[in-house]
């Protein structure tokens, strides 16, 4: 081999041993053990019991033991983690003790359980796949100092990642056992000291400051510990709002991600929960802004449908939204201030919120599904649920975190409906109903003197459809039609003539009408918001319309537009009481 070619060879080795050891030094690096670089492919799966079951072959090390080796794979908070303890004796007939292995043995280890599709196998009970952890020698406690806001069940599900199961069936049971003084576990307050027991013996643990009689400082609280809680709340807040959304938000268990040089990645998804939207992009969550840059590259350079997203300490739960679904490749994404206008018949909506969500095109000018999300200051702010019943009918789901009305067990027919009825038999139904809200009174075909000739031995009647005194003037409506020289004949004689009887329309029938009787209205689209939020961020309804007050200052809505029954009802919500003008068509 020439000179050249040994060096070219030596050269790329290097690379490789070089690549090596920083995935190797990363990987050490990680207290918290979340992520690992695998450049071996180790896995192998294996059907049985109806499910395709990974697994590799570990060949056991001097100190190990079981509880162990299963922290490292991140599977001891697992949600089916007696189900893997189960499979582990299934799997290795030799191991009789889960407590007792020794080096140089080898066993298999599940690193991951898929249901195989129309299984019907027989579901084991689950006494049998429990395992109690407790039972190991010398269980490990730590003294918890109880902070405002705290409760037993949230402190071992965060803390500990203490399965529900177990948690309300012995868990809480152990904690009042070794807390002689706590007769109520619902009831603990701040500063409060107590014996936790560690749910395993090797779970990673926060450390635990030294307990100080006396009222807490600031200096005394650990900010590690808080930024802890506080990115474990912004996780859950963020998981809440994906799920509300539809999406598949995934933090238990391990993620793997395949590299296409060989090997994988593998991630613990409790510290990089990933979130696979629907519309094919995976997110992977970087909570604490661990993820190395390097390693974000590689994962996307292999994966046009993954994404990294990197939060940190500054972000809140208004940026980290944002920042994902920058990356979500939504087939619309509109934000505060914008927005998205869709028709339904006469009614044009104007959607805007925080965000605006269009996940794909759809088929017809109306998207398949539009999401609005906002993020409300307090309750008061929520959108009214027979807005958001509307809206879900068109294919529009309104989320207002964190507040959530029943908006789907809404019963109309129990609802008090404030629509004006016409009056039967009545002649002349709009025009008699517009004068009785009014509060004005009338008589029909009312015959009038017009004309009596003094010595001329003739005299003039006129049959007016409608009258009434007005103001001190003889007013008449006519809506049969009279001829232009009998309207002249009565305006000449100080009657005031309102004519409609070649209007059609009946919206103008009604503004001729209010605007004789000297009644103000208004007529053009008429704006109704789904809250009290401001316009930027509202659902606007705009209905064509005249709203006008009755005699006793009561608001009403006439339109000759049709619209649905969650529309009246939000009219109704308004104060309006709805004239249908086309109960009037014959």
């Amino acid at each position: 081999m020439k000179g050249s070619e040994v060096k070219k060879s030596f050269f790329l080795i290097s690379i490789l041993i070089s690549f090596f050891l920083l995935c190797t030094t990363f990987v050490k690096s990680k207290e918290k053990d979340t992520l690992s670089i695998s450049l071996v492919q180790r896995a192998t799966v294996k059907r049985m019991e109806g499910k395709e079951v990974v697994y590799e072959k570990y060949n056991v090390k001097k100190g190990d033991h079981i509880w162990k080796i299963l922290r490292e794979r991140g599977l001891l908070q697992r949600p089916d983690f007696y189900e893997l303890l189960s499979l582990i004796k299934s799997m290795n007939e030799s191991l009789t003790d889960l407590d007792l292995i020794h080096p140089d043995q080898t066993i298999l280890i599940p690193l991951n359980i898929i249901p195989l599709k129309g299984y019907k196998g027989k579901k084991r009970p689950v006494n049998e796949l429990m395992v109690d952890t407790f039972s190991l020698k010398d269980i490990d406690f730590e003294d918890y100092r109880v902070k405002p806001g705290d409760n037993l069940t949230m402190i071992a599900k965060t803390r500990y990642g203490v399965p529900i199961g177990y948690l309300y069936s012995r868990y809480i049971g152990l904690i009042k056992k070794f807390n002689p003084a706590l007769t109520n576990p619902n009831l603990i307050y701040p500063n409060q000291v107590i014996r936790l027991p560690v749910y395993s013996p090797e779970m990673v643990r926060m450390p635990i400051k030294p307990y100080k009689q006396g009222p807490i400082s600031v200096k005394d609280v650990d900010q590690e510990d808080n930024y802890a809680v506080e990115s474990n709340t912004l996780k859950k807040q963020l998981k809440d709002i994906f799920n509300r959304m539809g999406e598949e938000w995934i933090d238990t268990g391990e993620h793997f991600i395949p590299l296409k040089s060989g090997g994988q990645i593998n991630l613990k998804a409790d510290s990089f929960p990933v979130l696979s939207l629907s519309g094919g992009m995976r997110l992977i969550i970087d909570i604490k802004n661990d993820l190395p840059e390097d390693i974000s590259k590689l994962v996307e350079s292999d994966w046009e449908d993954y994404g990294i997203i990197h939060l940190s300490d500054n972000d809140n739960m208004v940026t980290a939204v944002d920042k994902i679904l920058d990356s979500g490749k939504f087939h619309k994404l509109l934000r505060t201030g914008e927005k998205l206008e869709v028709k339904d018949g006469d009614i044009v909506i104007s959607l805007s919120g925080n965000w605006v969500i269009v996940p794909s095109k759809g088929k017809e000018d109306m998207p398949d599904k539009i999401i609005v999300l906002t993020i409300l200051n307090n309750e008061s702010e929520q959108t009214l649920p027979v807005v958001c019943a509307y809206l879900k009918k068109l294919g529009v789901e309104i989320i207002d975190y964190p507040y959530f009305s029943d908006r789907d067990k809404i019963e109309w027919k129990s609802l008090d409906k404030k629509n004006i009825s016409i009056e039967k038999n009545a002649d002349f139904p709009l025009p008699s109903l517009l004068l009785k809200m009014a509060g004005q009174p009338f008589s029909t075909r009312t015959k009038i003197p017009v004309y009596q000739g003094q010595g001329s031995g003739f005299n003039i009647t006129i049959e007016a459809d409608l009258f009434f005194n007005r103001g001190k003037r003889d007013c008449v409506i006519d809506i049969v039609g009279l001829s232009s020289p009998v309207r002249s004949l009565l305006e000449k004689h100080q009657f005031l003539v309102l004519s409609i009887a070649k209007e059609k329309k009946l919206n103008k029938m009604t503004e001729q009408i209010l605007g004789f009787l000297g009644i103000p209205f208004q007529s053009n689209l008429h704006n109704f918001f789904g809250s009290v939020r401001d316009e930027a961020q509202n659902i606007k309804l705009s209905i064509q319309g005249i709203s006008f007050q009755d005699q006793k200052g009561k608001s009403v809505f006439a339109t000759d537009k049709s619209f649905p029954e969650e529309v009246r009802m939000l009219l109704n919500q308004k104060g309006y009481a709805i004239l249908d003008l086309k109960q009037f068509e014959e």
